[in-house]
């Protein structure tokens, strides 16, 4: 995912033009076009609707990616700020990694590396977690931060163990019923918001169910936790969440979470994976780095 094709991105959503954006960032209105158009391929789907008028409105998946462009532009310009102030150096560290990964974890572990190593370029490449083991393949990422993935040619090594809660809208409810009195029975009739068919987490969670012989409402399926976190504030329904994405939510009451019995055991590793041949001490440093984060510490910055 290209950074000029996010930046075109922001400033069209923030100006409300492909023209005013593109006088913004010095550009002709096409190579604009072009940038977001080549965004919307990689996303598999148009950011905003285009009806002729001169004010442009993004689309559902426009409105999804929004906050997940803001947060990776800023980390960028903040890295990219940081690292002018020290002096050029010829290394550079490129990591892959997924999306819960670069707004979760990375914030916290790149300070660290930073102080170490001040003089490294840092790049991050987003995506799915089979994109980020590709790029480790093909070399183009030093390491890849990702759910459990299997190759002959990369090693992998346990990061962090993240565990999926079952969440309710705060005025749900099931928010006033004891864990006991709560069963997967009841659970299963509400409408779920669930990650798309066919993923790790849709899997574990109809395994679930299968187990407790139970054929859950799946009333949605939607592409990112971010999108189901906000279907259940806003009481679409109820989801599924990791630990990581919600920390904030919880603790400020916008979400709840209840715990049906007998207790569901839905937890994900997260890996670093680096091809066999490559340098073990800068694996090593991530690993130490987040081991050096306790659980609770790295729950509470989720945010």
């Amino acid at each position: 995912m290209n950074m000029d094709n996010i930046e075109a991105f922001l400033y069209a959503f923030q100006l409300g033009s492909f023209n005013k954006a593109a006088e913004a960032l010095y550009l002709t209105q096409p190579s604009i076009t072009a940038r977001i158009q080549t965004l919307e391929r990689e996303l598999e789907g148009p950011l905003f609707h285009r009806d002729g008028g001169k004010q442009i409105v993004l689309t559902e998946r426009g409105k999804q990616f929004l906050p997940y462009a803001q947060k990776i532009l800023h980390a960028y310009q903040e890295i990219s700020s940081t690292l002018r102030e020290q002096p050029h150096t010829e290394n550079s560290l490129t990591i892959g990694c997924t999306l819960l990964m670069s707004t979760h974890i990375l914030p916290e572990i790149l300070p660290i590396y930073r102080k170490k190593y001040p003089g490294v370029g840092i790049r991050i490449l987003v995506g799915s977690s089979a994109y980020v083991m590709d790029k480790v393949l093909k070399k183009e990422a030093d390491f890849g931060l990702v759910r459990t993935v299997s190759h002959p040619l990369i090693e992998s090594y346990h990061l962090h163990t993240d565990t999926l809660r079952l969440v309710v809208p705060p005025q749900h409810p099931f928010r006033a019923l004891p864990s006991h009195k709560l069963n997967w029975e009841q659970v299963g009739r509400e409408p779920h918001i669930v990650l798309a068919h066919g993923t790790i987490e849709w899997l574990m969670v109809q395994r679930h169910y299968h187990r407790n012989q139970i054929n859950p409402h799946i009333m949605m399926e939607v592409d990112n936790f971010e999108a189901a976190k906000k279907m259940v504030m806003r009481g679409v329904g109820i989801s599924f969440l990791p630990e990581l994405c919600m920390a904030e939510e919880l603790a400020n009451g916008l979400l709840h979470e209840i715990r049906p019995q007998p207790a569901a055991q839905l937890t994900r590793k997260i890996e670093i994976i680096h091809l066999r041949d490559a340098n073990r001490e800068l694996v090593e440093f991530f690993i130490h780095a987040v081991k050096s984060l306790d659980r609770k510490t790295l729950l509470s910055k989720s945010v």
